[in-house]
């Protein structure tokens, strides 16, 4: 998260200042903060859009600002909290931070089942990705219904079964296992040439390490130090003006 803590020591603010001006300072750093706090997220919505690979309109709509209080300082991070889902701020920490990704929920699911081994990775298939490059969360809970992996919870059990209605919904059509020399969840197929199979997820060996690419508060930083001088005197010029004489 990163906070905007605009103190009096970053404003163009001179020993020559009058008692008039020093009185109207706290005014004028909570009008900066969140003056600030906004360019920062615009900036930062710029770059993501440009570097991060077809981000998803959740993701660009997770970014916040929380405004400036007497006791606390302006900030901008990504919501951490969903109904539903991953937050912003769990899944984006590679692209900000870099280094190795972990297990997601996903991953963990087939751990637990048995089906993947605690230090493998499943890699999607270039097939399945939708037009954000992901893997949408009904397929992956469809791949867990039919492998027996899906979470149950208030007495609702999302796996498959072998009633009509379950079977109705094709997810047992997913399974895990070695097919050639790939390990991996498939997906079973009627072709007209018979029966087929073709790769959903691959298990890898190896975990997926990732660069930073969108380097959030260096980012942030910058913006801040190319506009903190103006906005400071925009908002002093301000508080001067309406100010009422004592």
């Amino acid at each position: 998260m990163f906070k905007l803590d605009i103190d009096v020591d970053d404003g163009p603010l001179t020993k020559s200042g009058t008692g008039l001006l020093r009185r109207h300072i706290p005014f004028v750093l909570l009008k900066t903060a969140p003056t600030l706090a906004q360019l920062v997220k615009k900036g930062e919505l710029s770059v993501m859009r440009k570097r991060l690979d077809r981000p998803t309109p959740t993701t660009l709509n997770s970014l916040f600002v929380r405004p400036a209080t007497k006791g606390k300082p302006a900030q901008v991070w990504f919501k951490d909290s969903w109904t539903t889902g991953i937050p912003a701020d769990a899944y984006l920490q590679q692209a900000v931070f870099g280094g190795v990704r972990p297990h997601k929920r996903f991953e963990k699911a087939l751990i637990a089942r048995g089906i993947m081994k605690s230090g493998q990775y499943a890699l999607p298939s270039v097939s399945f990705l939708n037009q954000y490059g992901n893997v949408s969360r009904g397929l992956m809970t469809k791949v867990l219904s039919g492998m027996g992996a899906a979470e149950t919870s208030s007495g609702f059990k999302a796996n498959a079964t072998g009633s009509k209605r379950s079977m109705a919904k094709g997810n047992r059509r997913y399974f895990g296992g070695v097919v050639g020399d790939e390990s991996g969840v498939w997906e079973r197929m009627n072709t007209k040439w018979g029966a087929a199979v073709r790769p959903v997820f691959i298990f890898s060996d190896s975990a997926p390490v990732y660069r930073t690419i969108f380097p959030f508060f260096k980012i942030a930083e910058n913006i801040v130090t190319a506009h903190k001088d103006r906005v400071f005197a925009d908002a002093l010029d301000f508080a001067m003006s309406t100010a009422l004489p004592r």
